[in-house]
């Protein structure tokens, strides 16, 4: 269970389709790998502020990083020395974060001795293997610690377990009103992308995916039907994002574009964090749960994302992400192309009073 008020997640389908004897072995084992090296003890529940702190994340996905580590958020200002040994793949997508101080991407390259604790995102296996094999001497916290199986909204998780953890005293509200998947970046970065904005407003569009029944085929009769919409200008600039997965659905997007249409696809030409800009410089995202959807909604741009059957948008998405969630009857590309314009006008429609109020 969740210690935590706010935070949705699914214990029930959860203990529908996994024994408790499952459950208990993962426990057990776990706990046995932290007993039989000699971690048990140096378990502490509360990290503090003064302390040198190594965050230590052991998986790979980068939508599961991002959510995960979302909560770092509440550290921002609060003078915290807190550094990251991450996967290397991982390592650029936190290398300009303006909380992490030093991001690593090797154990080998950590000195033990800088650090007064390590902060382990959950008890994973990976996580205590690392712990137990190069900071095996130094105290530690975890956030997720044992937790295991239930779908559960991994970004409200992060931000109650920091909250927790480091005893900053926010109460259940005010981490709702704040929880959002966080990442950071520089100057650099933000200037590399400037030349490639198109000069009108415009939407931003993830194609491809590594997972098929995360992969939304219809992206061509989405425009289609925005096309329709001379009212909707956005839809008449689009920007296609993804990696080298993403490639041949961005081309014929390009090719099958309507005439008073200019598609144009970026996929595979940038890192996420360069990805990341444009989506902060677009009027809306739109795109099917992914990495890139994930780094979309660390900006302030609204979005339309779209889930497959078995991610319920609660459990994915939380109100400062500023998106509507579409959830299919099987894969993605179940939900269909009209639902998707209907979302992206509703989207659309509810910053023109705002852009008005700015101009008066």
């Amino acid at each position: 269970m969740i210690p935590y008020q706010g935070v949705p997640y699914e214990p029930d389908a959860f203990l529908r389709s996994t024994s408790r004897l499952k459950i208990a072995k993962k426990y057990l084992h776990k706990q046995f790998l932290l007993r039989a090296h000699g971690q048990t003890r140096l378990e502490q529940t509360h990290l503090d502020a003064s302390q040198r702190i190594l965050w230590v994340y052991a998986k790979r996905n980068f939508g599961d990083a991002t959510m995960d580590m979302a909560g770092r958020a509440l550290l921002k200002g609060l003078g915290v020395r807190i550094d990251l040994l991450a996967l290397p793949s991982l390592a650029p997508l936190f290398s300009e974060d303006d909380v992490f101080g030093k991001v690593y991407g090797d154990p080998s390259e950590v000195d033990a001795s800088r650090y007064d604790a390590i902060l382990l995102s959950e008890y994973n296996l990976p996580s205590i293997r690392i712990k137990t094999q190069h900071f095996a001497k130094l105290p530690y916290a975890g956030l997720f610690r044992y937790f295991n199986g239930p779908d559960r909204n991994q970004t409200c998780f992060s931000f109650a377990s920091v909250n927790d953890v480091f005893s900053l005293g926010h109460d259940a509200g005010t981490l709702a009103a704040l929880s959002k998947p966080y990442l950071a970046s520089k100057p650099a970065t933000r200037e590399s992308v400037r030349a490639l904005l198109p000069a009108r407003p415009f939407i931003a569009l993830a194609a491809g995916g590594v997972d098929p029944d995360r992969t939304y085929n219809r992206w061509s009769e989405v425009i289609e039907l925005l096309s329709k919409y001379d009212s909707a200008s956005a839809a008449k600039e689009i920007v296609v994002l993804g990696s080298d997965n993403g490639t041949e659905i961005a081309q014929q997007l390009c090719a099958s574009a309507p005439a008073d249409v200019r598609v144009r696809s970026l996929t595979g030409k940038l890192a996420f964090l360069q990805a990341r800009e444009i989506v902060a410089h677009a009027e809306l995202f739109v795109g099917a749960d992914g990495g890139l959807m994930h780094v979309a909604h660390t900006t302030q741009t609204p979005s339309v994302s779209l889930f497959r059957h078995q991610e319920p948008p609660y459990l994915r998405l939380t109100e400062a992400c500023r998106s509507i969630g579409l959830q299919g009857s099987g894969n993605v590309d179940t939900i269909p192309p009209a639902q998707v314009v209907g979302a992206v006008l509703r989207q659309l429609a509810a910053q023109v009073p705002a852009t008005a109020s700015a101009a008066a």
